[in-house]
């Protein structure tokens, strides 16, 4: 490929945010040696076998290969490549994954591409007749490329799929919690054109495509996260590689495997320092266009595809990787119980839920939520839509209760409106729920972001900051029939906060400044200086978004969205402030709700609210609303499973 075409394709991505993990500068490409060149053995069944893919497999010891036909279909061969068994059919691409249970059986897992009617074939391999079955067929709405599977981290056999348009579709393939055969569409993406391959690092949760005139890509693989992709190995002028990328596998330790035909050899290149990958040139290679590899005690055992001669040929590297490190903290894992009907918009909208307990039916509380690009929304407790009331960019909401007005008791909302610098303030109808609008409280800040309430007694009092670390506290007052706010105090931090809580019965305010950890300071006005009682961690990580306060057996639990790694720290309030421990919010395949990633507010309350959510009720903003892909939401967790999840770290 010519610099300059390579670099009208590199500066857009750059510019769209996606990062480039090589070397640009002056390099040295390995050149075949032949003193090391890996002598490449022929496979026995060769003859017209007109395939892609040997893929090495290990069971209970024993060395297998399942290699792709498009004469015979799907073989499984023993170490010396003798046909055991075999899947009649037309095939030329692979994926393996092992030990799945189905109806209480393990067997190994086979996803192919029937090259005659383009479907999507997942057949079982019975290891004790080694012989395999169809599953389950999945039929694209294109012509797939390429696929992979992923082992998610609840265990779900998920499969990628990329299409001759540049789509990915991610799905899961088996739910292992009932150990079936499912098909459940996660997301779709637009993922890389002239893909030619894929692999999954199960442990790293990191997906790799191969673009074939560019190089290697690397995707995150959870469904939940942010889609940005990453080039890790890049072919031309600007990387290593030489000519066509035609095959990427994943090693034990996270190194790929990557075939380069016109260099006549393979590639082992660490995503984490891909320049200085290793070449390995093949003796007798002419085009090796596909090669997968399985780590032995003599070192890698790769099975290759020459597209030149046609023919199936294995070969061994004699060298020990060192065992990587998964990259993501492994916590406990809650469910949802529901979620709410998706915002009105599109992009980073929903933000901020606030519950309002309906204390004459409790069943009957609502969930009120922003929409930062337009409303403020209220949801019943099944999360469906009841009102919505487009009062401008209203981003972090909360409520307080027996609020004084004209004569009458109602309970009172304040949230912070971005679009015209304010407090909007609305009235619950105690009975009902019903919400409706009262005034806006306007403030000097640049950004109205952050926001909560605090009440004292019968004086009400709010909470503001802006994103330039400014916190405003407001007291509420009525005047004329109205209610209007006056400022009675005003601190600062050094960096951007957002989310906060106040405890009415301790008389103290919590609140995260997004970069550092989360902060107290006395609720009522005062001159004392906030102080750090909890600062980021390895697993408490920025950005600090949400906070709530959840009672539990006369103690305070302090909770917080720590958005970097999708999960929500908890804080023994009464035991100095002691970390005890993180949770996510997984999916739950049954209900068809997914998990949460990327929260920006959280709230939980621990009043009993009906038959479904006895122990109270945590409310969280899920980022990537997906299983299928749609726009944001809220979802709706049982103040049970937190209760459980905290009493079962007490008891530790």
């Amino acid at each position: 490929m010519k610099k300059s075409l390579l670099t009208a394709l590199l500066v857009p991505c750059l510019l769209a945010g996606c990062q480039v993990n090589q070397d640009t500068s002056n390099h040295s490409t390995a050149s075949p040696t032949p003193n090391n060149d890996l002598e490449m053995t022929a496979f026995a069944v060769n003859n017209d076998i007109k395939g892609k893919v040997a893929f090495p497999i290990k069971h209970q010891q024993q060395s297998y290969w399942l290699l792709t036909s498009e004469e015979q279909g799907i073989l499984l061969t023993d170490e010396q490549g003798q046909t055991l068994s075999h899947f009649a059919g037309s095939m030329e691409v692979l994926d393996w994954r092992d030990n799945v249970s189905l109806d209480g059986k393990k067997l190994g897992l086979v996803a192919t591409i029937n090259k005659e009617n383009g479907q999507v074939l997942i057949l079982g391999l019975d290891w004790q007749t080694q012989q395999f079955s169809l599953l389950t067929t999945i039929k694209p709405s294109a012509a797939i490329e390429t696929l992979c599977w992923y082992t998610m981290p609840q265990g779900h056999a998920g499969l990628f799929m990329a299409d001759e348009q540049g789509k990915v579709s991610q799905r899961i393939v088996v739910d292992a919690k009932q150990q079936r055969i499912s098909d459940v569409i996660l997301r779709d993406f637009v993922g890389v054109p002239e893909v030619k391959s894929c692999a999954v690092d199960d442990q790293r949760d990191a997906l790799y495509l191969v673009e074939s005139n560019i190089g290697v890509w690397r995707y995150s693989a959870d469904p939940e996260a942010e889609l940005q992709r990453e080039l890790i190995a890049v072919t031309g002028d600007f990387g290593q590689l030489e000519g066509e990328v035609t095959s990427v596998d994943v090693l034990d330790n996270g190194s790929l495997l990557v075939s380069t035909p016109e260099q006549q050899g393979v590639w082992i290149i660490d995503p984490a320092q891909a320049k200085s990958a290793g070449f390995y040139p093949l003796k007798q290679a002419q085009a090796v266009e596909n090669a997968v590899a399985i780590s032995t005690d003599q070192g890698l055992n790769i099975g290759l595809f020459d597209d030149e001669t046609g023919g199936y040929y294995h070969t061994k590297i004699d060298i020990t990787l060192p065992k990587g490190a998964a990259t993501h903290h492994i916590f406990s894992q809650v469910q949802p119980a529901a979620e709410t009907t998706p915002v009105s918009t599109s992009g980073d909208a929903a933000d901020d839920p606030a519950i309002w307990v309906n204390h004459q039916h409790p069943a009957q509380s609502r969930i009120l939520a922003t929409n930062k690009k337009r409303s403020l929304m209220v949801h019943d407790l099944q999360g469906k839509l009841l009102q919505q009331l487009d009062m401008g960019r209203v981003n972090n909401v909360d409520v307080r209760y027996g609020f004084a007005l004209n004569g009458q008791t109602i309970d009172i909302a304040a949230a912070s409106n971005r679009s015209n610098k304010s407090l909007s303030l609305f009235a619950i109808a105690p009975a009902t729920g019903e919400v409706s609008w009262l005034s806006d409280i306007p403030t000097d800040l640049d950004d109205t972001y952050g926001l909560c309430m605090y009440q004292s007694n019968n004086n009400y009092y709010v909470f503001v900051n802006d994103t330039n670390g400014r916190f405003q506290q407001y007291q509420l007052n009525t005047h004329n029939g109205k209610v209007d706010g006056t400022l009675v105090r005003e601190f600062k931090v050094a960096s951007q906060p957002e989310g906060c809580v106040a405890d009415d019965n301790s008389g103290q305010l919590y609140f995260g400044e997004e970069a550092v950890g989360i902060w107290q300071v006395p609720a009522m006005p005062t001159k004392s200086m906030p102080v750090l009682i909890a600062p980021l961690s390895a697993t408490f990580v920025a950005d600090v978004e949400g906070i709530a306060i959840y009672h539990l057996n006369k103690q305070r639990y302090l909770i917080a969205s720590s958005q970097g790694n999708n999960s929500y720290a908890v804080f023994a309030l009464e035991d100095n402030n002691r970390y005890l421990g993180s949770f996510q919010i997984a999916m739950d395949l049954d209900k068809m709700i997914d998990g949460v990633s990327e929260t920006d507010g959280i709230e939980i309350v621990s009043t009993p609210l009906g038959p479904q959510f006895p122990q109270g009720l945590m409310v969280a903003q899920d980022g990537h609303n997906v299983m299928p892909s749609d726009t944001q939401n809220f979802k709706l967790v049982s103040g049970s499973m937190i209760a459980n999840l905290i009493q079962g770290w007490i008891k530790e």
